[in-house]
């Protein structure tokens, strides 16, 4: 069954792009206390290759939480938000 988007799929790598951009601002915050975990670099990275086309729209929405997944093991507010912010950026697909 297919969702009803409100976006196309250009402007969702449009939208993506922009996100990327947000979270990565922000991710210095999270590896500054988990510098050994790679989740929300590698959902930004993620994010990006959906933006850029090169990913499938299906197995992002599959691995959409990985990223923020990464929020639960941190216990600075700042580096929560950041993990957060990486898992919401690679949700937009």
């Amino acid at each position: 069954m297919e969702s009803l988007q409100t976006l196309s799929l250009g402007d969702r790598r449009i939208v993506a792009a922009w996100a990327a951009d947000c979270a990565e601002r922000v991710l210095g915050q999270f590896e500054a206390h988990a510098p050994d975990d790679p989740r929300p670099r590698d959902a930004i990275a993620r994010t990006r290759a959906f933006a850029r086309g090169e990913l499938d729209v299906a197995d992002e929405i599959r691995r959409r939480f990985v990223g923020g997944g990464a929020a639960r093991e941190v216990k600075v507010p700042a580096a929560v938000a950041a993990a957060r912010a990486a898992g919401q950026a690679a949700a937009v697909a």
